[in-house]
């Protein structure tokens, strides 16, 4: 603890010079990130950081079907059924790429996004480029559209070359736009039969539509452009028929072939440029501030891609080295595509939340809270599990998701965490799901939108936290200075704002948040009293017959039925947890000099009675305990309570919660137990990771299986994690741990390459029998935590 007091007192003395200049250095940040592909849940789209400003997007569809319109691609969807899609290459700053192939509709599209610094969040474009697939004969149609979510003004002008979009807002300020598609790119072939017919309208590099549309409803620009489309193609469908004597033929490339707008469209906030296109085609789109410094050619595009794409790969191998693990180049690029896609799930999102200002009901009572109420809008910047089907942020995942991005991009991941926090209200709330806005409470359904202020969720943004604090401990006196520059620069370079922050202050700004969430805990989730004890754990409210949500761990098993008496033990070791985190940081930002004892009283109790309330020593495992009546009690005949505790127990990964987060003392027998629970194939262990619930439990893959069986990389993590940090080298465990984690580490790396090698995919789960991946897909969120396994960086 000297060591630490030492590092705080260094950073608090080099940045108190520089002290006044965090808010520039803030300012900054939030300048270089400003611009992103920060709507996850689309395809391609870009915007701001910035409420109500400009939205982007890529739309398409093939020709060769003429209900294909009806299946236009714009928002991630799991029915759309593409091969692959996904970032390969990320860094979160100012590139990205990746690959659609899309083998309903006949098109692979690759996009290759750069960003140019500058005032006002900078100048981007991004390049579109890709052939129609062999079997696709009409071509397809793509579109690019801008829309003004907020104040502001727009104009387009479309030429024989190019669409160009000025504008101006008072938060962009002036901006240009321009979409130029490439000089090669083909229009599709015209049918013989309508070569010599009257009225069809001749091809077109580009056409641009224009639509005044509400405010609120620029985020449906698909179904906007699907109307104008149907509209147009039945106008078309008529003149041909008309003029062919109803022979036709009707194509898809001369029905939604749309015409030019008018050029008044000064009073339009939606912009749409549409490109008809057969074999190889690209088109560049090109948005540049009034900072004539960040000017983009089109010619500079794919130089500028190419050397962001070196630095991202010099970097990767620099902070993961899975080269030097013996890591081939397939694998290598593989991992480069986890953290690309879950840095490419980043997103911004702005809008009002669904809250009730009352409590959710305990189960089997009547619930008579009031009609919910939407919330002032706030913003969030926040990962997203899954793009297609989780596009928001989960207070459960983005923890985990965390520990990744924290280990490339420090500044991103901080920013991503007070964006987090500062959603926190007095009382140490925070809402386990992000569903803010109209376009985000469009993909959930109306009864899982309510956010209620008594329901928790795990803490794990305090990973991020403690990963903090733990590598500024352990950064030694030698080069104080310089390592301390470095503990938060993945390249080695002064060039973080990050380590800027670490004042005490900041620290003590994280210990507020950190501590008013335990009091959140302690206050909203205590259980009452076992019979003949004065002491109490801890119980999730929502509980159903089936289900926890607000655990994370949803269907796992609990007490049946449920009770306001069952104490739950994964969130006694969270409350534990969240107490052992608290403290310490409280130390770190109070420079070792007032240790909270009130916090170390109750952490140490904590401890004490993590065994006492919840280690059956009978079953040699830790379980959940409820309450029920004493058989055969007699209330005139009998003493003392008529009710008796009992253990709830289901070997899985709810007994393995003290192991994962370190609670349990590597000398301790208890350690051996469970690791013997891990490690025994006819429980929880499988050649592809971890099982959720023991194969011997009467629920094992029964109900909806989602937590009862199948393999979760985010608990396979903190079981390595875990034994990487504290049982592989002390205490009486030390062989076996060692086995453990070398081939589980083993299993699970092996095991989800292949399922992407064979898929293009990464999964929400994995099957415990023969390991194909399952649930939702690309499931970027937790799953990406295979490249800290490779690397063996916990």
């Amino acid at each position: 603890m000297q060591l630490l007091g030492f590092v705080v007192a260094v950073l608090a003395a080099s940045s108190l010079a520089a002290s006044n200049d965090i808010d520039d250095i803030q300012r900054k940040l939030d300048s270089d990130l400003q611009w992103g592909t920060y709507r996850p849940n689309l395809y391609f789209g870009t915007r701001p950081r910035l409420p109500s400003s400009l939205l982007s997007g890529l739309i398409w569809f093939g020709l060769d079907n003429q209900r294909n319109w009806q299946n236009t691609r714009h928002s991630c969807e799991l029915g759309d059924n593409l091969l692959e899609y996904g970032y390969s290459r990320h860094n979160g700053r100012d590139f990205g790429e990746q690959l659609m192939v899309d083998q309903d509709q006949g098109v692979e599209i690759k996009s290759e996004f750069i960003k140019v610094p500058g005032e006002r969040g900078g100048s981007w474009a991004v390049r579109f480029s890709g052939r129609t697939l062999e079997e696709n004969v009409q071509g397809v149609s793509l579109a690019y559209y801008f829309g003004l979510e907020g104040n502001g003004t727009m104009a387009l002008d479309v030429s024989k070359r190019m669409a160009k979009i000025t504008g101006e807002t008072p938060d962009l300020g002036p901006f240009r736009i321009r979409i130029v598609p490439a000089k090669h790119n083909q229009s599709p072939p015209l049918h013989p039969a309508l070569q010599k017919t009257k009225g069809i309208p001749e091809a077109v590099k580009i056409a641009g539509i224009a639509m005044d549309v509400p405010k609120k409803n620029v985020w449906r620009a698909r179904d906007l452009f699907q109307e104008k489309l149907i509209k147009h193609a039945q106008q078309q469908a008529n003149a041909i028929l008309k003029n062919t004597d109803g022979k036709g033929p009707l194509t898809g490339s001369v029905l939604f072939q749309l015409e030019n707008e008018g050029e008044d469209n000064s009073n339009s906030n939606l912009f749409f440029a549409q490109m008809m296109v057969h074999g190889e085609f690209a088109f560049d789109v090109i948005y540049e501030c009034e900072d004539t410094s960040a000017a983009i050619k089109s010619g500079d595009i794919g130089a500028l891609a190419s050397n962001r794409r070196k630095e991202f790969d010099i970097q990767f191998d620099a902070v993961f080295g899975l080269r030097e693990k013996g890591f081939d180049e397939e694998e290598v690029e593989i991992a480069q595509k986890a953290l690309s896609s879950l840095i490419g799930g980043i997103g911004y999102f702005y809008g009002s939340s669904l809250v009730s200002d009352e409590p959710k009901p305990e189960y089997g009572d009547i619930d008579e809270t009031s009609e919910p109420r939407l919330s002032n809008p706030y913003s969030l910047f926040a990962g997203t599990p899954s793009r297609p089907f989780f596009p928001r942020g989960f207070l459960w995942d983005e923890g985990f998701q965390l520990l990744l991005l924290s280990r490339w991009d420090a500044d991103l991941s901080m920013d991503v965490l007070r964006s987090w926090y500062h959603t926190m209200d007095k009382n140490g709330w925070m809402a386990r799901e992000q569903i803010l806005g109209e376009e985000a409470r469009s993909k959930v359904p109306k009864e899982f939108q309510i956010q209620y202020p008594n329901f928790a969720n795990p803490p794990t943004l305090l990973f991020a936290v403690q990963a903090l604090v733990d590598r500024l401990e352990a950064v030694s006196t030698a080069g104080m200075v310089d390592q301390l520059a470095q503990v938060y620069s993945t390249q080695g370079r002064h060039n973080s704002a990050t380590e800027q922050t670490l004042t005490r202050e900041y620290m003590q700004d994280l210990l507020q948040y950190s501590s008013r969430q335990l009091e959140f805990f302690m206050r909203t989730q205590a259980g009452e009293p076992l019979p003949g004890s004065l002491e109490h754990g801890y119980r999730w409210r929502g509980r159903t017959m089936d289900h926890t949500l607000t655990s994370g761990i949803d269907d796992y098993p609990r007490a049946r039925p449920p009770s306001t008496r069952e104490l739950h033990v994964d969130l006694f070791s969270w409350v534990t947890y969240m107490l052992s985190v608290d403290t310490e940081l409280a130390a770190f930002a109070r420079n070792g000099l007032e240790p909270n004892q009130t916090r170390e009283q109750q952490l140490e109790l904590h401890l004490q009675l993590l065994d006492e309330l919840h280690w059956n020593s009978e079953r040699n495992m830790y379980c959940d305990v409820t309450v029920q009546p004493r058989d055969g009690y007699d209330e005139l005949e009998d003493e003392g309570e008529s009710e008796e505790s009992v253990f709830v127990c289901h070997k899985g990964y709810v007994s393995l919660f003290p192991m994962l987060l370190g609670l349990v003392p590597p000398e301790s027998p208890k350690l051996g137990h469970i690791l013997d629970m891990i490690e025994d194939p006819d429980e929880l262990w499988s050649e592809f990771g971890i099982r959720s619930l023991s194969t011997q439990d009467e629920f094992y893959g029964k109900g909806e299986d989602y937590w009862r069986g199948p393999i979760w990389i985010n608990i396979n993590y903190l079981v390595l994690s875990s034994l990487h940090k504290h049982y592989m080298s002390d205490g009486p465990h030390q062989e076996q741990a060692n086995r453990i984690y070398n081939r589980l580490r083993q299993n699970l790396v092996r095991n989800i390459l292949d399922q992407f090698r064979q898929t293009r995919f990464f999964w929400e789960q994995y099957n415990p029998h023969d390991g194909h991946g399952q649930g939702t897909h690309p499931f970027t969120g937790w799953t990406s935590l295979v490249v800290l396994i490779m690397a063996e960086k916990y």
